[in-house]
């Protein structure tokens, strides 16, 4: 599954992203991980969450920041949901439709899980997007 919160900066997306991963992590049978781009949002996790502050690679741009799921998903098989907070913010305004293809072949491949928030004007989402929101 992959979900989308896709809206304007200020209208809860993080705070549902939030919800979500410490309710997940509750019964979860394998390991969550929480990507965003500062520290800000670490301590609001429960411990179990493995929260990863992307600034900390040297991640720049869609391609790179696939790359970087590819090893996060390949370097521990008993991990089950991804949150990824703020996407555009990670990989800058650019078209994600070949980033969206390439979680669609991880999600099917490895049956992880995608909470992903996005800032944008919720009556011009993308195509390639809508289908998640």
């Amino acid at each position: 599954m992959i979900k989308v919160f896709y809206g304007k900066k200020g209208t809860g997306k993080t705070k549902h992203m939030l919800e979500n991963a410490n309710g997940i992590v509750v019964n979860a049978k394998g390991n969550v991980v929480y990507i965003d781009d500062s520290n800000e949002q670490m301590m609001k996790l429960a411990r179990e969450i493995r929260f990863v502050n992307v600034k900390d690679y040297p991640v720049q741009g869609a391609d790179s920041f696939l790359g970087f799921i590819c090893g996060v998903a390949s370097q521990n098989y008993d991990i089950e949901t991804i949150f990824i907070d703020g996407l555009n913010y990670i990989v800058g305004d650019t078209d994600l439709k070949a980033f969206f293809d390439g979680l669609k072949v991880i999600n099917k491949d490895n049956c992880l899980d995608f909470f992903i928030s996005i800032n944008g004007d919720e009556n011009n989402i993308p195509e390639y997007i809508a289908e998640f929101v």
